[in-house]
């Protein structure tokens, strides 16, 4: 089974539920392409593909499996903030160090949906920019600025205190987590049975990452 991942989704994940597959199917091998480019699976010839997008794919010729939403929090260390203060409302972010996953160049922006249903866009130009979740949450943990992470690649660190969340009561865009295949129509039972796996053991995963931000303040 040739597989496309995305490298948080991979390490944090997928790594923990390929052996679960691997026991269960001993005869099935399993080559894991692990990176952030969108791969094309007709022509390179994958089976499955794993995204995460906050819009889905919009492409006939392929099949779209959701395994639920990850919704991406904007973190970043105690130290950090201790030294630069805690921004009360969505118009601090502009006085802050921004680290984005986002390589576009010149100013960017992050859009905060409030309590009250308002709309937000706060512009900011990163002093960092990575196309790299793991490297973007190891800058925050280090004090280095603010970042927008997924709660998949954040939570433990949360949990643990290395990162605080920013805003709770602000929502970011969701990713939907869900994979894509060329066809289920002559689908080969290693594939069937890796995407079949994945739908009853994922969703659970996602879940496991969940934070109450009712506890974040």
């Amino acid at each position: 089974v040739k597989v496309s991942a995305p490298v948080a989704l991979a390490q944090q994940q997928i790594a923990r539920i390929l052996p679960g597959f691997l026991t269960e199917h001993p005869q099935v091998r399993v080559q894991l392409h692990v990176s952030n480019r969108r791969v094309d699976l007709i022509n390179e010839g994958f089976d499955v593909a794993l995204r995460v997008r906050t819009r889905l794919d919009d492409d006939g010729s392929l099949v779209m499996r959701s395994f639920g939403n990850v919704q991406e929090l904007l973190v970043a260390s105690p130290a950090y903030l201790a030294r630069q203060g805690r921004p009360q409302v969505p118009d601090d972010l502009k006085a802050h160090v921004s680290l984005s996953m986002s390589e576009e160049e010149g100013k960017q922006r992050w859009e905060l949906d409030g309590p009250e249903g308002e709309v937000v866009r706060v512009e900011m130009q990163p002093r960092v920019m990575a196309h790299d979740f793991p490297v973007l949450r190891e800058m925050a943990v280090r004090g280095l600025g603010i970042a927008l992470l997924p709660e998949t690649v954040c939570a433990d660190f949360v949990r643990t205190g290395a990162l605080e969340v920013i805003l709770p009561d602000w929502n970011l865009p969701q990713g939907i987590c869900h994979a894509v295949f060329p066809s289920r129509r002559g689908l080969l039972p290693a594939v069937r049975g890796f995407i079949d796996y994945l739908a009853e053991h994922l969703p659970g995963q996602i879940e496991a990452s969940r934070l109450d931000c009712s506890g974040c303040r």
